[in-house]
């Protein structure tokens, strides 16, 4: 949290996009990261994250539901890739799937949240999109699944939570290889998870090509061969 303040004004200036030279990261930065121009979901947003919330009982449950502010800024970042095929890692609630899957009507998105039929909330959430959403118990059969939704198409990736070093050493694996190529990976809850805090880090160094961009919550990592290699701390 200190390193957060440290750094703040650094943030704030590059978030307003002086001292960023490519043309790419400008852009993305102001045009996506930053945007203020209302999109057409918003409201729709707004409304299922209110009812979540409601039906979502004890504080550190509700403190897990990614808030309307990231979920904006999740949804923008879809928008701009528009993957027709989204793998995610951890579900808290639904919200951040519902999100993403709201910029296409036919995108699909392969979860892993072994628990997610036992959790009601989720569920219902979840319930609209019918066979949109490929639900997996284990990390092996995720990776699997989404390897052969994405042979023609760039991978984008989701990391919400992550409960065990396996599952991480399983995911780190996938991800180092597909951002040696080309792929967009999403990491929430970097401050609060210290498993994503280090696959997060991992992945910074091991990522060969194009950008990264981070507030220390959450991190998006655009590798792609046409970018070279720098890193952005913003003010997200």
């Amino acid at each position: 949290m200190f390193k957060r303040y440290r750094t703040a004004l650094s943030r704030h200036h590059r978030s307003r996009g002086f001292g960023i030279h490519s043309p790419f990261a400008f852009d993305f930065v102001r045009g996506v990261l930053r945007e203020r121009l209302p999109y057409y979901c918003y409201p729709q947003l707004e409304t299922l994250r209110r009812n979540i919330v409601e039906r979502t009982t004890g504080r550190w449950h509700r403190n897990n539901i990614i808030s309307l502010k990231d979920a904006k800024v999740l949804f923008r970042v879809v928008n701009h890739f528009n993957p027709s095929h989204i793998m995610q890692v951890g579900c808290h609630h639904g919200m951040a799937s519902a999100t993403m899957l709201a910029v296409s009507a036919t995108s699909t998105l392969t979860l892993h949240e072994p628990n997610a039929e036992a959790m009601p909330v989720t569920a219902s959430v979840l319930a609209p999109f019918g066979e949109r959403v490929t639900r997996c118990d284990s990390m092996a059969t995720t990776i699997s699944h989404y390897q052969s939704l994405t042979t023609d198409s760039i991978p984008l990736v989701l990391v919400e939570d992550l409960a065990s070093e396996a599952d991480r050493d399983l995911l780190k694996q996938y991800l180092t290889a597909i951002t040696q190529n080309q792929a967009v990976v999403v990491l929430r809850n970097i401050g609060r998870n210290k498993i994503i805090r280090q696959l997060w880090r991992d992945l910074k160094h091991s990522t060969p090509m194009g950008q990264t961009y981070t507030n220390e919550k959450l991190a998006i990592i655009n590798a792609t061969p046409r970018l070279q290699r720098e890193d952005f701390l913003l003010w997200i």
